[in-house]
């Protein structure tokens, strides 16, 4: 039987657990990277009034229609 004094048990034990949250951490770091996104600047992000769904609309239209209720939604231009 291998004797293994109680420091060096600790050690070990605290070992493997930060290296597990070291390579959960990096597993994140990279799933954050390989799954953001962002809005180009092709397009703009509308919300419908009527059934408050979010959806993508090209950058030159004025008057679009929800596609989820199919209702009109006029564009308005912000400020700043």
């Amino acid at each position: 039987m291998i004797t293994v004094d109680f420091s060096d048990a600790l050690f070990v034990y605290l070992f493997i657990w930060i290296l597990t949250i070291g390579i959960l951490w990096a597993r994140e770091l990279w799933r954050l990277k390989a799954y953001d996104w962002s809005l180009s600047s092709k397009d703009k992000l509308c919300f419908c009034d009527h059934c408050h769904y979010a959806f993508l609309v090209k950058n030159n239209e004025n008057i679009t229609r929800c596609p989820r209720c199919n209702e009109m939604c006029i564009l308005r231009k912000r400020r700043g």
